[in-house]
Formats: C-alpha cells, structure tokens, sequence
C-alpha cells in the first residue's frame, strides 16, 4: 500500500509544480499594491484559487497512477516527467509573451515589442556563447523536478495553507464574538419582537427604466403589483454614481463627505459605526448575500459586524466552502480568476464560472437563509441584475431589442464607462433594449423571492426594501455609469414594504440613500445616532428643505487613475446644480420643468446659482476625512 500512494505522489509532485508555478507567474502579472484590500485578504483569496487548482490536479492525476498500476509504470513516470517539462517550457512562453504585449500597450506603439525582444535575443545569444565557451558550465547540473517540489512547490502551498487557515480561524473567530453579542442583546420572551429586515440593492437599476416609475415598456410587472401594498418614492436619490461609496453611505447612513470613502479605490470604511453593527448590539442576526466584489460587505470593510457571515454568490470556486468561512474574493484575486478561469473553465465547478453572480442564485439562496436566520435577523442582499453585460436569460433576452447581443457588444464594448461618438448611438440604443430585458428577468425573480417569503410565517412580521446602489446611462454620449450626474445617472428606485402593511403610498417627499438606514432603524425601534446624515422617510421633518449631494466617479483614463470624485452635484427642489470641478464647467437644471435637462440655466439664474455653490461648499467643509474632496469653482464668473 505504501509503494501504490507513493508512486501517486511521484506524479502529484510534478504537476503540482507546473500548477504551482502558472499561479506564481499569474499573481505577479497581476497582482497590484494599490488594491484596496488588506495584503493578507488578497494573498488568502489567491490561496484559495491556488488550492482548488491544487485539488483539481490531485483529481486528474489520478487515472494517470491508475494507468500505472496495470501498465509499465516506469514508462508512464518518464513520459509524465517529460510532459511536465514540456508543460514547464509553455506555461514560461505564453507568460513571457503576454508580458511583451503587456509592455507593447504599455507604450502604446506596436514597435515596442521590437524595443523589448531585441534586448532580450542579445543576451540570451551571448549567454549560449558563453556557456560554449567555458566547457566547465556543461558539467553544472540543472534543477530537477523534485528541486522544483522540495524547494519551490511544497513551500508555497505550505505558505497558502498557512494563509487560508488563518484566515478561516479569523473568521470563526469574528463569528463566534458576534453571536455572543447578540445573545446577549437578545430581547426578554414575552417582549414584543421585532421586525426582520430585508434590504435588497439591485445593481445600476434606475427608475427611468421601471415601468413602475411610468417607463413605456412593461418591464415591472411584478413591483408594479407589489407596490399595491407597500411605499412607493418618487424623488429618491443616489449620492453617489459608484459601488462601493454608495452602499457605504446605504450602510451607514453617511454622505461619502462624512465616512470618507469617496471613490472604490481609497480604503474601505472600518467604522463601527454602521448600521450592521447597530442591529448586532441591539439583537440582530446579520447576514449578507452579495454578487460581485464591489458590493461585498468584506470589501466595504463592513464584514466584522455580521454574524451569520457572507454569502459571495459569484467568483465560485470547487472548494466554495472557504468563501463561506472568511476567504473572500478581492481585486488581486479577481484578476488572477479572470486569467486561470480562461485555461480552467471548471475552476466553479460545480457552479457557474463567471464574473458575476446571477440573481436566480443570489435570490435563491437569500430566500433559504431568511427560512433559516434566527429572529429577529438583518440580511442584505446585493444583485448584480441589471448592470452590465445585460444578458438576461430565455425568455427575457430578444424579448426588446432587435439587434443581438453579440453584434451591438463588438461595436460598443470598448466604450463602457466613457464617452462615445454619436453615430454609435443606435447601437447605444439597442443596449438600453438589452437593458430592459435584463430589468424585466429581474423583476421576475424578484416575484419568486418574495413568493418564498411570503410562504414563511417569519417573514408577514418583516421589513422588505427595494432599491438601487446607482442608475444608468444610455444618453448624452456616455455609456453606463459613473462620470455623469444627470438624472439616469443619479435618479433611483425606492420601494419600502413596512411590516404587516396591505394599503399604497406613492410618496413625492424626496430622499436619498444615506436616509435607509435611519428608517430601518426608526421601524425596528432602535435609536437613531447623531452620526447618521441620514432622516428617515417616515420622519416628520421638512425632507424638501434638505440638500440631497451626490458625486461622480470617473473611471480610469489612459491609465490615470482619479481617486477623488470630478464631479458633484447638488439637488434642491426644484433644481440641480452639477459642477464640474477638473474643468470649471457648471450646469443648472430646473428638474420639475425640465426632467430631460436639455436647458441649461447657469447663465441665466445667477442668484440661484450662487446660493446653491453656497450651500454645496458649505457640505464640501464638513469633510472629515483624511482624503478631501477640493472643488473650486466661481459662480460669478
């Protein structure tokens, strides 16, 4: 028995250094500093992906040592060695030459390549010359595959191993205090409980597009009858055009101004002061469900305070178990999935391999926790639907637009997040069909998860929240979301479904996103802290006397990166002032009159102009945080 699972390892060995080594070249190809992550977060995800590659192997080695076992196994090592080596020499020429074409965009001149190989060829010319030259180099051995194992391989996956337990033992940790928390909170029988939360944030779903907020198209069926017995707001607003300083100011009930994070690549808000952690304290299970990186609580720095964990519904991996203990998907790791995933299809296998999780699955599993969760619980559930890529299922996709997916994509695909030039707009509209369609599959699924609730017994004493992180664009000569401010941008969906309740309200009282958690607060009877910017919608006060603020995030642009916003703007009834504040430039829209913001007004309502730069900088002021946000501009000019 001994010898049979030794001539196992003698296979396993070698391919786990090919294996060892493609991931070791993959992580320095693409692993960056400036990710937001923490260093031992990044380096466990990528773990992760070096493991279950590591698990794979071990399977597939297999019907190679069974092969040997009833054949020459002596031949079998000597051609598993050879094509080790052959696999060895591949791996070194594809990533050698990805990292020419890396340095060709580099400088962005095809020739470069020249410029790099030419270098390249002499030295190695005159390294052979060298080693004919001096005949005593001819007699220094080469490394083996077992150094290759002994001194490279085994080291790292003990390293990996080291990582991921630690990382797992984080996480029970956390887990463990957290219960402990709240069962201590945990309210006396007999007292009344509490109501359960439900938020759901659906992806770049904007209103404009929802047949519920008066779309042409009936792309909302199911939130349209759903809004016959819950609030329905007219007026809500994001505050920012961007993942993750949107959620965090959901979160937390903050303007980015406040907590600080002011685009996704500057730090993650490590801040009890949350809403998580208020519902924690006072008895809450907090639970969470997200489908992309962005909107993970672990990315938004936001983890600690849940206690049931996370549930990341994308990035699948074969040993799924360990992003449900605390190895969460991050930005180096991404890339590095994006990568392996291209030569590995099944590194999800069982489950689906993509970029992004799907909302069937996302609502499928949010739908099995709610039954699960001891009450009173808090679960967060992010859906990527409908952002981009818009590629809803059968019988959804075609169901709008007349160009296919594939052809309006090649066309336009190289102007996400950016501008485009005007003759692409028919292209550009054909998106927005795809979008519709993308809209109407969420909606569907939306019907199913709320059928599932409303099965459970738990859940009629339950506060349900649809809403939106940011909105769309498909106008004005920009594609997705981000840069711009206008109202497809900014303008979002807010259905509240409070407790037991069966009547409808279709309220024209303009809110914005740091007033959720608040509400929650206010509905469930916990306290609502100074430190929140956030009103409820529910509360008395004077909502149209309040600025709402918003800021832009501006994607990358031939490789500049703007960690702070260009971009703000400010909403008081019943104008929108948007300042432009790298190039001065200032736009005024009377929003009520003018929704389509075709007129500009800056040039024409002067006074209203200064006051509304008045109040805007008197906010830009309040900025706490190390990284402010610098906006000059002169409303009298």
């Amino acid at each position: 028995m001994t010898r049979i699972i030794r001539l196992y390892g003698q296979f396993l060995r070698s391919w786990l250094t090919v294996v060892v080594y493609l991931w070791t070249l993959e992580l320095f190809a693409v692993f960056a500093m400036g990710d937001p992550e923490p260093l031992l977060d990044r380096l466990a995800d990528c773990s992760a992906i070096l493991w279950t590659l590591a698990f794979w192997t071990a399977s597939a080695v297999v019907a190679l040592w069974s092969a040997a076992l009833i054949s020459n196994r002596m031949k079998l090592l000597v051609l598993s060695d050879r094509c080790v080596k052959v696999a060895l020499v591949l791996v070194t020429a594809i990533c050698f030459v990805r990292w020419v074409f890396n340095w060709t965009m580099f400088f962005n001149n095809p020739d470069a390549v020249l410029y790099v190989l030419i270098p390249i060829c002499l030295i190695l010319g005159v390294s052979v010359w060298l080693r004919r030259k001096n005949r005593s180099q001819r007699e220094l051995s080469v490394l083996s595959l077992s150094d290759g194992w002994n001194y490279f391989a085994l080291p790292v996956l003990l390293v990996t191993f080291i990582i991921l337990a630690v990382k797992v033992g984080e996480n029970v940790t956390v887990l463990s205090a957290n219960r402990a928390v709240v069962r201590r909170a945990a309210a006396p029988k007999g007292a009344q409980p509490r109501p359960n939360v439900v938020l759901i944030v659906a992806d770049a779903l904007r209103a404009q597009n929802m047949s519920l907020y008066g779309y042409r198209k009936k792309t909302t069926p199911f939130l349209d009858r759903f809004a016959e017995k819950s609030h329905v707001y007219s007026q809500m607003y994001t505050n920012s055009t961007s993942t993750r300083p949107s959620l965090t100011s959901i979160l937390s009930g903050k303007h980015p101004f406040s907590h600080g994070r002011l685009t996704k690549f500057l730090p993650a808000y490590e801040n009890p002061e949350n809403l998580a952690a208020l519902l924690r304290d006072n008895g809450y299970t907090t639970a969470a469900v997200t489908s992309h990186v962005d909107a993970t609580f672990h990315s938004l720095g936001l983890a600690k305070y849940l206690v049931h964990g996370e549930y990341p519904n994308f990035r699948r991996l074969t040993l799924s178990w360990l992003r449900d203990n605390g190895v969460y998907p991050t930005s180096s790791g991404i890339r590095v999935y994006d990568e392996l995933s291209q030569i590995f299809p099944f590194l999800g296998f069982p489950e689906k391999t993509l970029s992004h999780g799907q909302a069937d699955d996302a609502l499928q599993r949010a739908a099995r926790l709610a039954a699960e969760l001891p009450e009173p619980y808090f679960l967060f559930v992010h859906v990527f639907e409908p952002h981009s890529p818009y590629q809803a299922p059968l019988p959804f996709r075609g169901k709008y637009a007349k160009l296919d997916y594939r052809e309006v994509d090649e066309k336009i695909s190289s102007q996400y997040y950016r501008r485009y030039q005007p003759e692409l707009q028919p292209f550009v509209d054909a998106h927005r069909d795809h979008y519709d369609e993308a809209i109407e599959y969420l909606d569907s699924e939306l019907a199913q998860f709320v059928q599932a609730l409303e099965r459970s017994p738990k859940t009629r004493n339950s506060l349900l929240i649809v809403t939106s992180d940011h909105g769309e664009s498909f106008e004005r000569g920009f594609l997705n979301h981000g840069e711009d401010l206008y109202e497809s941008s900014v303008h979002i969906p807010l259905i509240i479904k409070m407790p037991n309740q069966q009547t409808s309200l279709r309220s024209p009282v303009p809110v914005q996103s740091i007033d959720l958690a608040p509400t929650i607060l206010e509905t469930v009877g916990v306290d609502i802290p100074g430190w929140m910017d956030g009103v409820a919608v529910t509360s008395q006060r004077n909502h149209a006397a309040r600025d709402r603020l918003i800021i832009n995030y501006k994607d990358p642009v031939d490789r500049r990166i703007y960690d702070l916003p260009t971009k703000l703007a400010i909403r008081s009834q019943p104008y929108k002032m948007i300042v432009s504040c790298d190039t001065q430039k200032v736009e005024l829209y009377d929003i009520d009159r003018d929704p389509g913001e075709q007129t500009n007004l800056a040039s024409i309502e002067r006074l209203t102009l200064k006051e509304l730069w008045e109040r805007l900088k008197r906010n830009l002021d309040k900025q706490r945080s190390a990284q402010r946000m610098i906006c000059r501009f002169n409303p009298g000019s």
